[in-house]
């Protein structure tokens, strides 16, 4: 039977309680560092800083190598931070239940309510609340404090932030009324809903009730109903279990998300004390060892990504516009599912996930002991865990988007079986994994990298449901190239059992780079190439291909979707890396290559993506560049000037999932038609830029809404003066928002542009793209940006020309574009409107510093400045020459994919070449020989830790005729240096000599000398 009663009618005809939800977000005051006595009523806080939560005090601050978050956090600042806020009790409140909430506080809060301690949380990736209830029935005033301490570092492995980052809320409840946490509970199977429903009552009597449930469709018409009389003793809770028949209810899946909701109603007498809503999925979920995951009887693959809380410039406090745009951008790739790793999201993200059909690992923990100096599992993990455990799974289980609990991330003890059992105990309705911890007691085996292993599938037993928790991690930079195979612990590797794969060319195509190997302080300091050559074990591709094939992998979660702030030392060396480069997108939310590889093998809608882009001003033409196509469709045909080089069909195989054409180099276009059925379906277009000359301006995602701080997403494009993208654009761009709004944060995407980002006003571009978010600070006025740059090359490698752009958008209602004047010096002297007005691109010499001022209708607007020197900006030639040309010492020598070092004793020189884990990393030396040709003995000084091998093979190049040399290890790696003799020929005049890594790790080079 249905019921066509809508709610829209049923709200209008019902006797409520003064039941609210009230958002607690505005007008706290702030102030950072220890405040003596500020959780008094007294305390004076008329200096504090006003402001609204969600609130992310670290990401407001600068990146310091100094500060005590560190590379694993991410260089930005800590302490600790008080809040305040004061309000008056309105009078309908009295009597009645009232809590504050708190949806998310990183870490260690403390909450004061007119000077009364309510409670402490430690962990700052959980929801909670206090009853204040007391505070509300004795005062007319009630001052809330929180205290939040994220002082003692790193706190976590990644980026935390610190602070409100979530929403706060007051609830206000009548005496009889649904449980905090956990009140409805609801599991579907099949056309049967089951509700369990927690009623508690704070009346000194037993009282008797009726719970009214109603199940309601998206449209609002009641399609199901049940009622159910119930006695509740005094100051007592009472759960009830109804279950209601649906008929023919309309299924939740990832193409087709749709939700009911519950409305739960509370009568007593005639009064209706509360009024809940609950929004469900009806889904059938079945777990099978052999395939894997059904929802609705059907088999899905997770395809999935691993994802922090931060998002790059905004920090923590990720604004609802911001998340759900990163969400639908993942969808948009073709994923379907996101581990939370390696703790909860705020509850909003549930939301999104259950609207849009993104599939759910929901994850609590990172360790259950100490990963981290201060991290929750050093210092409270073992009193809290229950605690926090049943509070995130009451809170999240009615969500259908979450498929999996995952309680732990690469951390071990026999505490795992208990936290499985709470699971159960919780919700029997999914199953139970973690990211490679205590395996035996998970429901689903997960594995992180130790599944990317060759030949780790053929031992996999399929008594469980397999899931790669981390699987695969492949890095890579937006806009960075290079043809040379990359493997993070080299190749080959008995700890890691990397795969094989062959380098695209035979000598390395690309040089540019963001500095050269003298100027890194570690190896470790590298861009990786966008081609999917860069690795631990193995390419994104054989991932794509294993989970497709592979019947009994159930999922995998490649480590990362998103680019996040943390992690940097580790794994890229540390400062100015402050951020992990892993994603599928960077840190700004702009694509990388990946995204489309991604796009290609997991979706259906027609594309075609072309990389490397066409602009290589240092490369001779001719020169054969690696030209791929990722494409869902048919067949692939590439152009070059409108000539075919042929056509291609995208295969099934790891190699072969992208077209590729080796293209000889000459300035023009590149064009990618992509057919279906022989029909053109889908066409990309990429030329050769010249010099960078203007700015674009452009909104990613939706535009602002006639609300008070709503955020918009500007996307700033370098391209030359036909508007043609320009890919190295790293010129600073300069910004002044008109009207009702203002600059929240600029990013850009790199890892290693430690400029601030909170409410800056300038900002350099990353590999051509800058990113700036924008706020309005009321609900309706108009807002306009307005962005300037000086452009040109920074190097000066193929122009000298400078162009000086500045272009409005208009972001909310109508304000016409004024009239711009820009007025320039190039003497370093400061611009005034006596300088001279600029018309037109100009020459500069390198050294020049160009100064500019821009006014909009006869004001200043903007100031700009731009320097062009050999220092400036990155490098085209990434090799470190040599200082001492003919010196001996290796770190005077020419190199390149090494690093120079001084960690060990006993080395000769300043320092020694550290090869690190650089396969192919050289040095080379230049040596006169002003007699005529002959042998010589060549006495290379080194280090080699016999801990890695045995021996350690090396190329040793005179001249471009090359020998394989075997160099014996030694105990006391960087500590104990020996020499071997070689003998070679060197001709008469100049000779060149390469020592060239042919293996990774544990090699050091310290002189060579000819004798």
């Amino acid at each position: 039977m249905k019921y066509f009663i809508t709610l829209g009618i049923l709200l209008m005809t019902i006797n409520l309680s003064a039941q609210e939800r009230i958002s607690f977000n505005a007008n706290w005051k702030f102030k950072l560092n220890e405040q003596k006595g500020a959780q008094e009523i007294s305390y004076n806080d008329k200096d504090w800083r006003l402001l609204n939560v969600p609130h992310d005090w670290s990401i407001e601050g600068e990146y310091n190598q100094e500060n005590p978050m560190g590379g694993q956090c991410g260089y930005l600042p800590s302490g600790i931070g008080w809040y305040r806020k004061t309000i008056t009790v309105p009078e309908e409140w009295k009597d009645q239940v009232v809590a504050i909430a708190f949806d998310g506080v990183f870490m260690n809060s403390t909450v004061w309510a007119n000077g009364k301690k309510l409670g402490h949380r430690p962990y700052g990736w959980i929801s909670f609340n206090y009853d204040i209830s007391e505070q509300v029935n004795n005062s007319n005033e009630i001052t809330f404090v929180v205290r939040v301490d994220n002082d003692l570092q790193p706190s976590a492995r990644w980026y935390t932030g610190s602070g409100i980052y979530a929403n706060t809320w007051i609830d206000v409840k009548a005496a009889v009324h649904l449980s905090d946490n956990g009140g409805v509970f609801i599991k579907t199977k099949g056309d049967e809903v089951t509700i369990q429903t927690v009623i508690e009552s704070v009346l000194a009597k037993t009282t008797k009730g009726t719970l009214t449930t109603k199940l309601v469709d998206k449209n609002g018409e009641i399609v199901a109903r049940a009622n159910q009389k119930f006695s509740i003793a005094a100051n007592e809770n009472k759960e009830i279990t109804q279950v209601i028949k649906m008929d023919s209810p309309q299924k939740w899946s990832v193409e087709s998300p749709y939700l009911y909701t519950t409305v739960t109603e509370i009568k007593v007498g005639k009064k209706i004390h509360q009024q809940e809503k609950t929004r469900f999925g009806v889904r059938d979920i079945e777990w099978i060892p052999a395939s894997g995951m059904w929802i609705n009887g059907k088999n899905v693959k997770l395809q999935g990504v691993c994802n922090h809380q931060d998002a790059g410039a905004l920090g923590a406090a990720v604004p609802d516009k911001i998340m759900r745009f990163r969400i639908a951008q993942l969808k948009k790739m073709g994923c379907n599912a996101i581990r939370t790793a390696h703790n909860p999201q705020t509850p909003q993200f549930y939301d999104m996930c259950d609207e849009m059909g993104m599939l759910v690992m929901d994850e609590i923990f990172d360790g259950w002991h100490k990963k981290a100096a201060n991290d929750y599992g050093a210092h409270a993990f073992e009193e809290w865990w229950n605690k926090d455990l049943t509070d995130w799974i009451k809170r999240d289980r009615n969500h259908p988007s979450i498929v999996i609990y995952s309680v732990g991330n690469e951390t071990k003890g026999e505490i795992g079986k208990e936290l499985v059992e709470r699971c159960h105990e919780l919700d029997n309705t999914r199953p139970v994994t973690s990211g490679h911890s205590q395996s035996e007691y998970m429901d689903v085996f997960g594995v992180n990298g130790s599944s990317e292993k060759m030949g780790w599938f053929d031992n996999l037993e399929q008594d469980r449901v397999f899931i790669g928790t981390e699987n695969t991690h492949t890095w890579q930079v937006r806009g960075y190239y290079r043809t040379k195979t990359w493997y993070r612990d080299g190749y080959p590797s008995k700890r890691q059992k990397p795969y094989y794969y062959p380098d695209l060319t035979e000598e390395e195509v690309f040089t540019f780079d963001w500095t050269n190997s003298s100027s890194k302080d570690s190896y470790k300091q590298i861009f990786n190439s966008s081609y999917d050559n860069a690795m631990v074990r193995l390419t994104s591709r054989q991932n794509i291909e294993q989970l497709r094939d592979i019947p009994n992998y159930a999922g995998s979660f490649r480590w990362t979707g998103h680019d996040y702030i943390g992690e940097a030392s580790y794994v890229h060396g540390g400062w100015p890396f402050k951020s992990f480069m892993g994603g599928a997108i960077d840190m700004a939310n702009f694509e990388k290559d990946l995204y489309y590889l991604y796009q290609s093998q997991w979706t259906t809608t027609p594309m075609v993506h072309i990389l490397p882009h066409w602009t290589h001003p240092t490369l001779e033409e001719g020169t054969e560049i690696p030209v791929w196509v990722y494409s869902n469709c048919d067949e692939v045909e590439l152009f070059l000037d409108d000539k075919s080089l042929g056509k291609q069909k995208p295969g099934k195989s790891w190699d072969k999932m992208q077209c590729q054409w080796l293209v000889g180099w000459k300035a023009g276009t590149l064009k990618a038609v992509g057919y279906k059925d022989k029909k053109v379906v889908s066409k990309q277009m990429i030329r050769t830029a010249s010099n960078p000359s203007k700015l674009k301006l452009t909104v990613d995602g939706e535009s602002l809404n006639t609300t008070t701080k709503d955020i918009v997403q500007v996307r700033v494009t370098t391209t030359d003066n036909n508007g043609e993208f320009y890919p190295y654009g790293e010129n600073r761009s300069f910004f002044k928002v008109l009207g009702a709004g203002k600059v929240r944060a600029l990013d850009n995407g790199s890892p290693i542009d430690i400029e601030k980002h909170y409410e800056a006003t300038d900002r350099i571009a990353f590999y051509g793209l800058t990113r700036a978010y924008i706020e309005s600070t009321d609900d309706n006025g108009a807002i306009s940006l307005i962005v300037g740059g000086i452009l040109g090359e920074k190097r000066q490698v193929s122009s000298k020309s400078v162009a000086i752009d500045v272009q409005q958008l208009v972001l909310r209602g109508n304000m016409p574009n004024g009239k711009v004047t820009i007025f320039y010096t190039v003497d370093g002297s400061k611009p005034t409107t006596s300088s001279k007005k600029y018309t037109t691109a100009f020459d500069v010499e390198l050294g020049t510093t160009v100064k500019a001022l821009v006014t909009l209708n006869g004001k200043n607007a903007l100031t700009m400045h731009e320097t062009f020197s050999t220092d400036e900006g990155f490098v085209w030639d990434a090799v470190s020459m040599a200082a001492n040309p003919g010196g001996d010492q290796a770190e005077d020598a020419r190199f390149d994919g090494v690093t120079i070092a001084t960690k060990g004793a006993n080395f000769n020189g300043k320092g020694y070449i550290d090869f690190g884990r650089n396969t192919g990393g050289y040095v080379e030396w230049y040596q006169e020989n002003d007699g005529s040709e002959g042998e010589f003995t060549l006495q290379i000084r080194y280090s080699a830790g016999i801990d890695v091998r045995k021996e350690h093979k090396v190329k040793l190049t005179v001249n471009g005729k090359e020998q394989e040399l075997v160099l014996p290890a030694n105990k006391g790696f960087r500590k104990t240096w020996q020499i071997i003799e070689i003998p070679v020929i060197m001709g008469s005049g100049a000779n060149t000599i390469r020592i060239t890594a042919l293996q990774s790790n544990g090699l050091c080079i310290d002189e060579l000398k000819a004798i």
